[in-house]
């Protein structure tokens, strides 16, 4: 299982981050990233991917500056008073802890009536947009992030599959099925290198693939590989069977650089 995001040792951040086709700048790679993980967040939470300035800047801080603007000082001012609508008690039990363990002077300031709890642990369906956000660089201890790519490969390519009204699309890890005109299609996408004049590299995904066609009714496979510069064109590969074959397809990210 390969993983992205970044670890710190000491106080340098180390952003372990993918390549891609024509993704290659520290710049692209991290916008290609919160491509990604902007799936996984509501739309309070999302980062802007159209600032090509953010991207000078390391993925912990774009999310530290994404997690600031929801805390502005000027909030803490006497107002007039208002009706409570909402109360995140959840959510503010991770707030602080995360103050806690921040370098940021604000969160500090935030948070110095409370203790570090030594036994906190993350829940899950934050529902406040720095919750989200703060859940992924935040093990409840450390601030790291180490997510699953073949996780946030596969979720993007279902995401992006254009809805039509006689199409089923389902997600069900690892696979994503799509049902359409009495024909069930399986994709497989995967974060691996492929080389076109050695796809033996990749014999296990086609041996596996061919053989649960026939175990579970599926008329067609496709094996997706991130797209690279020897790897532009999809590949057939015939099974032992009349009429069975599964296509290896490459898929491009080029539209995190519109």
């Amino acid at each position: 299982m390969r993983k992205i995001g970044f670890a710190q040792h000491k106080n340098e951040i180390k952003e372990i981050l993918p390549k891609s086709y024509k993704i290659e700048s520290m710049m692209q790679k991290r916008r290609m990233f919160f491509v990604m993980i902007n799936e996984f967040l509501d739309k309070e939470a999302k980062i802007s991917t159209k600032n090509n300035a953010l991207f000078k800047k390391d993925i912990l801080a774009i999310m530290i500056d994404k997690i600031e603007s929801f805390f502005p000082l000027y909030r803490l001012r006497n107002e007039k008073a208002q009706k409570i609508v909402k109360i995140y008690a959840e959510e503010s039990l991770l707030f602080n802890q995360f103050f806690k363990m921040s370098k940021i002077k604000k969160f500090h300031y935030l948070s110095n009536k409370h203790l570090f709890c030594s036994d906190f642990k993350i829940k899950l369906g934050y529902s406040h947009p720095a919750a989200q956000l703060i859940s992924l660089i935040f093990n409840g201890k450390e601030i790291e992030m180490m997510m699953d790519l073949d996780l946030l490969f596969t979720t993007i390519i279902y995401k992006r599959i254009k809805p039509e009204l006689d199409k089923k699309i389902t997600l069900s890890m690892p696979y994503i099925h799509i049902e359409q005109h009495g024909v069930l299609t399986r994709i497989y996408p995967q974060w691996r290198d492929l080389n076109p004049k050695n796809i033996m590299t990749r014999s296990k995904d086609i041996n596996d693939g061919l053989a649960n066609m026939a175990k579970d009714g599926i008329d067609q496979c496709y094996l997706i590989y991130p797209k690279t510069n020897n790897f532009q064109r999809h590949i057939r590969v015939k099974g032992s069977k009349e009429n069975m074959e599964i296509k290896l397809i490459p898929y491009s990210f080029t539209f995190c650089n519109r």
